[in-house]
């Protein structure tokens, strides 16, 4: 049995008099996609927020590797929904300006072969698709030797080759090991992952259900 990477317990975040997140627990063990799956609004992003380390739960406490992500977040990478614009870059540039503010960088050559980008590394930001600007958002989490993968949405807007071509390279890392969780509305992407837990106005209404559509939708 895998170690848990990921632990959620009783996690509460209120904004004035309202919760956007009630009472959430779940763990996510090693090398494991776990989905949070909900409407727009149920809590999905705020919750990622706080796994990741990037908002402060009103109640409640998130360990990462036994380590508070919010005080420590080295090995943990974060890919958020709008990604990244870099006008004027190549795909070789856009990787070698991020490998310079990162301690102990992948190479540039290992990040494009990860996520399928190799024979795109001369290729303008401007012109790459959709598709692929959310795997070069991936390479460059990558870069930093992230094992903890934190994703929103990660194929938002995307058609179904662009979306099966992101999910392929989430499947690599994860035989890999890396520990990946990601937030979205979509039925058929939270099918794609290991476990499903299913948000619904901030509450955890189910926690642990394989990627079974019929039920998921039921749920």
């Amino acid at each position: 049995m895998k170690a848990n990477v990921i632990e959620v317990r009783e996690i509460r975040v209120r904004f004035g008099a309202d919760d956007a997140v009630r009472g959430v627990s779940f763990r996510v063990a090693e090398g494991e996609i776990y989905a949070l799956l909900g409407a727009r609004g149920a809590g999905k992003t705020t919750l990622l927020e706080v796994a990741a380390g990037t908002r402060r739960p009103t109640i409640g406490s998130v360990r990462v590797r036994g380590l508070d992500p919010y005080e420590r977040r080295d090995a943990v990478g974060a890919v958020w929904r709008d990604g990244g614009l870099f006008p004027g870059l190549t795909v070789a540039e856009v990787v070698d300006t991020w490998r310079r503010w990162t301690m102990d960088p992948l190479t540039r050559d290992e990040a494009l072969r990860l996520t399928g980008l190799s024979g795109l590394a001369d290729v303008p930001f401007e012109r790459l698709t959709d598709g692929q600007r959310r795997l070069l958002d991936l390479a460059l989490v990558l870069v930093g030797r992230s094992d903890v993968l934190f994703l929103d949405e990660p194929t938002a807007g995307l058609d179904e080759a662009a979306a099966r071509t992101v999910w392929a390279v989430l499947r690599v890392l994860a035989r890999a090991g890396v520990t990946i969780l990601v937030a979205t509305h979509d039925v058929d992407e939270a099918c794609r992952a290991d476990r499903i837990g299913v948000l619904d106005h901030g509450v955890l209404v189910v926690g642990d259900m394989t990627g079974d559509r019929n039920a998921v939708q039921a749920a």
